[in-house]
């Protein structure tokens, strides 16, 4: 008999956003990464699987978006808002890796043998590298990027729990001052994210108050145009991956009149705040000054 054919990997769906970076609430939606082996398509992805779910009556508010800068499938799931990203490796052996199991047996401390229902223990997501960019067209990397800059913060940061309750507290501070949106000019999740992981590498043993304190004090003073960055800008490829283009305002003209770069640090590095205008940028300003003096105000007693 012949060999069996090999198996062929099945679709990894990774988290990323707020929800992998452990800072989203209950009305957030949730960022996600389809991650198929090679011989799935982008237009498999937007053909039969939006079939599939336009079937499925767990699904409302269903959109695909196959032309957006980043190609998305938006839909509800059970009240909850998904979006969806693709992308495909070239290799797609790292798919057929057993993953580790999320459900833990209980056993009942009174008897010693009577099930429990299962916990769940926290999730366990795929983790990418630069060599997952093989093969991949720029739609697919920037799919791909939104799970590695997730990735890449929570290795970055030394202490996870810090910085997410300094990061909760920055995005409620912007979103109650009209702060949190890159489609009005201003600044979002990633942005944000950023920031914070910036302060936190600086300042390893503060406390999230403190930590907070600093956010604010750091960027009330920051003299922007001056990059923010999370370590150095690479401007060549990876082995085997496409030269893809890269955030560089020495030699790219429409980089340098960026008002706000906020550069994220995963190749290729992009300005993810590119779209700050003078007025956003002015008002972000003034309400980190407000900020700073709020919380100076609060530690002398007078607030």
């Amino acid at each position: 008999l012949p060999p069996p054919p090999p198996p062929k990997g099945r679709v990894a769906v990774i988290c990323f956003g707020s929800y992998r970076l452990g800072v989203h609430n209950p009305s957030a939606d949730i960022d996600a990464l389809a991650l198929a082996p090679p011989h799935c398509t982008r237009g498999d992805f937007f053909a039969s699987l939006v079939a599939i779910l336009r079937r499925d009556e767990r699904i409302s508010d269903l959109h695909p978006v196959p032309g957006a800068y980043t190609p998305v499938i938006k839909f509800v799931l059970c009240g909850i808002c998904i979006d969806l990203v693709f992308a495909r490796l070239a290799d797609g052996s790292k798919l057929l890796q057993p993953r580790p199991h999320q459900h833990q047996q209980r056993v009942s401390s009174a008897t010693g043998k009577r099930p429990l229902p299962p916990t769940i223990s926290p999730r366990e997501e795929l983790k990418l590298d630069d060599a997952d960019l093989i093969g991949l067209d720029e739609a697919g990397v920037r799919s791909l990027n939104g799970v590695r800059v997730a990735q890449y913060l929570l290795q970055l940061v030394p202490d996870v729990d810090s910085f997410r309750l300094t990061l909760r507290a920055v995005k409620e501070w912007a979103v109650v001052h009209g702060l949190y949106s890159n489609v009005l000019g201003f600044l979002g999740g990633v942005n944000w994210a950023i920031l914070v992981a910036w302060v936190c590498v600086r300042n390893e043993d503060a406390t999230a108050s403190t930590l907070l304190r600093i956010f604010m004090r750091t960027f009330s003073k920051w003299k922007w145009p001056t990059p923010v960055l999370l370590g150095p800008v690479s401007y060549e490829a990876p082995p085997n991956v496409t030269p893809l283009p890269v955030w560089n305002p020495k030699a790219n003209p429409r980089d340098r009149a960026h008002l706000m770069p906020i550069v994220t640090p995963c190749f290729p590095s992009m300005n993810s705040s590119y779209n700050v205008g003078q007025p956003q940028m002015r008002r972000l300003k003034q309400e980190f000054v407000l900020a700073d003096q709020l919380i100076a105000d609060i530690e002398k007693g007078e607030r």
